[in-house]
C-alpha cells in the first residue's frame, strides 16, 4: 500500500493582508523542497462563524484608520496576559469544536499558525489530549505579545533574535525557538540591481527614487499628507505612490500631485512589489511585519509617518534601534528627515547597509526546511534551480 503524502495545514487570518502573505509564501517554501506535500491554508475564523468574522475584522480595520490609539492601548493591556487568564481561555475557545471536527476528518501530520489566536485554541485541545498534532508557530512581527506564547506550542519561528530571546524571558524553552525571519516571497531571495530595475520600470537613473506604499488595504494613516510633502519637496526626487485597492484615494492622490515639482506616478494595487523596492532609495510606508520583511530583503531603508500604535510601533522602534529607519510623527518632521536623507546620500547608504544585514530573503525556506525535517543547506540546493535571480 502507497505511504500517503504529508499533510501540512496553515491556520490563517484575514486582518490585513500580511497573515495570509506570510501563510502563502511558507505554502510556496514547503512545495519547493517536497511537491508530494499537501499544503492546505484556512482561515482560522471560518471556524467561529461568518458574521463573527466579518464583524471583527471589521472593528480591526475602523480601529486601526479611526481609533489607533484605543488600538494601540488595547495592545499594550493584552501583551503580557498570562496563558493561563481568564481572558485567555475565553479566546481559546473560539472555534474549538469546528477546529477539531476538521482536524477529525483532514488528519493533518503538523499545523503552523500564522496568526495568534489558532495557536491559543492548539494548545489548549492539546492540554486536553483532544489532539496530538506538532504545532508550530510563526511570529510575524518583530516584537513579543503575550498572544502568540501558548505553553503546548511545539516549536516557534521568529524574525529576529531579540524575539527569541523575549520569549524566553516568558518561558520558553530555547530548543523550542528557531530565527529565520518572516517568510516572504521567494522572488525576494535574489537582489536585483537598481539601474535594471529603473529601466524596467521607466524611471530616472538620474534622481532618487522614493517609494510610497499604503498596503493593499490602504491603511497607511496621513497618505495624502506624506504626497503633499513630496510634491512640494524641492530637492530632485521621482516618487513612485502605491495605494492599494482603494480607488477613491488613488484619484485623490493623482489630483494632489498633478502640479508636483518633479515627476509622481501614483498607482493602485500591483502585485509586482519587488520591482518597486528594488528600484527605490528609500521606502515610506506602515511598518507592518512582511512590508519590513521585503523592505529589508531588499536593503530599503524605511521612513515611518505617524506610526498606528500597537505591533507596528513596535516594529518601527526595532528598526530604529538597528539604524534602517526613521520616523516621522507629523508632515513638518517629514518634510525635514526626507530633505536631509536626500541630500545625503552617505546616511541612506548606511541605512541601506543596516537594512540588507537584517534581511532574511530565505525565511520562507527555512520554515518549510524545519516543518519537513530537511537539512536547510540540501532544502535551498533542491530550490535553487528555479529561483528568481
Amino acid at each position: 500500500m502507497p505511504r500517503r503524502a504529508k499533510r501540512v495545514l496553515i491556520l490563517s487570518a484575514s486582518y490585513g493582508a500580511g497573515h495570509n502573505q506570510v501563510s502563502r509564501a511558507l505554502q510556496e517554501g514547503i512545495k519547493s523542497i517536497d511537491p508530494t506535500t499537501e499544503v492546505d491554508i484556512v482561515d482560522f475564523f471560518q471556524f467561529v462563524s461568518e458574521p463573527f468574522n466579518r464583524l471583527t475584522q471589521t472593528l480591526y480595520v475602523q480601529s486601526v484608520r479611526r481609533l489607533p490609539a484605543g488600538y494601540g492601548l488595547f495592545y499594550k493591556r493584552t501583551g503580557h496576559i498570562p496563558p493561563d487568564s481568564v481572558w485567555q481561555r475565553q479566546l481559546n475557545h473560539l472555534g474549538k469544536e469546528n477546529l477539531l471536527d476538521y482536524l477529525d476528518r483532514h488528519d493533518p501530520d503538523l499545523i503552523v499558525c500564522t496568526f495568534p489566536t489558532p495557536a491559543g485554541v492548539l494548545s489548549e485541545l492539546k492540554e486536553e489530549g483532544l489532539v496530538d498534532v506538532p504545532v508550530h508557530v510563526v511570529i510575524t512581527d518583530y516584537v513579543v505579545h503575550s498572544q502568540w506564547i501558548h505553553p503546548h506550542v511545539d516549536r516557534y519561528y521568529v524574525a529576529d533574535g531579540s524575539v527569541g530571546a523575549g520569549l524566553e524571558e516568558r518561558g520558553m524553552a530555547p530548543d523550542r525557538i528557531t530565527v529565520t525571519g518572516i517568510p516572504i516571497r521567494r522572488e525576494f531571495a535574489g537582489r536585483v540591481d537598481r539601474a535594471d530595475a529603473r529601466t524596467a520600470l521607466d524611471l530616472s537613473q538620474e534622481m532618487p527614487a522614493v517609494l510610497v506604499m499604503a498596503g493593499a488595504f490602504s491603511m497607511l494613516g496621513g497618505l495624502p499628507e506624506i504626497v503633499r510633502v513630496l510634491e512640494r519637496l524641492e530637492v530632485p526626487h521621482q516618487t513612485i505612490v502605491i495605494a492599494g485597492h482603494d480607488k477613491k484615494l488613488e484619484k485623490r492622490l493623482k489630483t494632489i500631485t498633478k502640479n508636483a515639482l518633479f515627476p509622481v506616478r501614483v498607482l493602485g494595487f500591483v502585485e509586482d512589489v519587488k520591482s518597486y523596492m528594488s528600484a527605490a532609495d528609500l521606502i515610506i510606508s506602515k511598518t507592518g511585519g512582511i512590508t519590513v520583511a521585503e523592505a529589508l530583503a531588499c536593503g530599503l531603508p524605511l521612513v515611518a509617518f505617524n506610526v498606528i500604535p500597537g505591533q507596528e510601533a513596535s516594529n518601527c522602534k526595532f528598526l530604529l534601534k538597528k539604524g534602517a529607519a526613521r520616523y516621522a510623527r507629523q508632515p513638518a518632521q517629514l518634510e525635514s528627515v526626507l530633505r536631509r536623507l536626500l541630500n545625503e546620500p552617505d546616511a541612506l547608504a548606511r541605512m541601506s547597509r543596516a537594512a540588507a544585514a537584517l534581511a532574511r530573503p530565505d525565511a520562507a525556506l527555512d520554515v518549510a526546511a524545519s516543518i519537513l525535517n530537511t537539512p536547510v543547506t540540501y532544502a535551498r540546493e533542491l530550490a535553487i534551480s528555479d529561483t528568481p535571480a
